[in-house]
């Protein structure tokens, strides 16, 4: 008769299995977010046990020192750069030893970019461009560049009406002319600032600055805005430009350059004279100083 009754060995293994399901279900809710839920039935084990692992999985809980890395690596600003004091006292050392070129040595600076080739218009700066009078004048290449700001740096007087009420209407073009070539008007030095601001409000869209061969006026006037508005050297200025583009200016522009700079460098070094002493001058006493020094 012992041997009709069934051993309870294998009944006991059917019903193993179910213990180690409810211990992995166990497990995940130790690990879930949130508060405790019902323990679920066995036949839901497989679903609820991949609910919850997979929008919560279970990791190893990060470093402290990860943590505090994070957002400190997402807010770095870059390379380590000096104190203030230490920049604005090795600007003004740069300024004191500075020796700017004369005109026949920029001259010599110009003749490095004779083996460009001539081009009608070039990209000179993010969004800014210079060229001659037949770019300036194509509506459709206007139209497909998407220039948006156009500064003639060579417009004959009479001529200003015409371009602002004609010509440009129907492109969206803000056009600003500047009568340098006009006989009673040759300082062109007297655009350099009008010219730079133009530019500069203009910068979050396209801007041409043109004249009749795109390398004499059109190239000076932007020579003046790098040096005003970017704090460069005429020389740095007449470097970056002759890497792209072939440029003319005439040796009475080159002279009012030099002057323009001579200007740049005085207010620099009175501004970081003034930031170290705190010292706050006014934009007249800044033009009086800059005149004496």
């Amino acid at each position: 008769m012992d041997l009709n009754v069934p051993e309870p060995e294998p009944g006991e293994d059917l019903v193993a299995p179910a213990e180690h399901e409810w211990d992995v279900v166990d497990s995940a809710e130790l690990y879930a977010p949130g508060p405790s839920t019902p323990e679920p039935d066995p036949e839901e084990d497989l679903v609820d046990s991949v609910e919850l692992y997979v929008p919560c999985p279970s990791i190893s809980e990060p470093h402290p020192e990860w943590v505090l890395a994070a957002p400190e690596e997402s807010c770095a600003p870059g390379p380590s750069v000096p104190e203030p004091e230490s920049k604005v006292t090795s600007e003004f050392s740069t300024l004191e030893n500075y020796i700017p070129q004369n005109m026949f040595q920029l001259e010599d600076c110009l003749k490095n970019c004779a083996l460009l080739k001539e081009r009608h218009v070039t990209n000179v700066w993010p969004r800014v461009f210079i060229g001659d009078e037949e770019i300036a004048t194509d509506r459709d290449v206007l139209r497909e560049m998407c220039i948006t700001h156009i500064l003639n740096a060579a417009a004959p007087k009479k001529a200003l009406n015409y371009y602002l009420g004609t010509y440009y209407r129907g492109l969206h073009i803000n056009y600003y002319g500047l009568p340098t070539t006009d006989r009673r008007c040759s300082d062109i030095s007297k655009y350099f600032m009008p010219a730079a601001k133009f530019i500069d409000k203009a910068l979050d869209k396209r801007v041409l600055i043109c004249c009749k061969q795109g390398v004499e006026h059109s190239a000076t006037l932007f020579l003046a805005y790098l040096m005003i508005c970017h704090d460069m050297m005429v020389e740095e200025a007449i470097d970056h430009v002759i890497k792209s583009r072939r440029i003319r200016p005439s040796r009475d522009f080159l002279k009012k350059l030099t002057l323009l700079n001579a200007d740049l460098v005085n207010k620099r070094k009175l501004k970081l004279q003034d930031t170290k002493t705190g010292r706050k001058r006014k934009k007249w006493q800044l033009k009086k100083s800059s005149a004496q020094m």
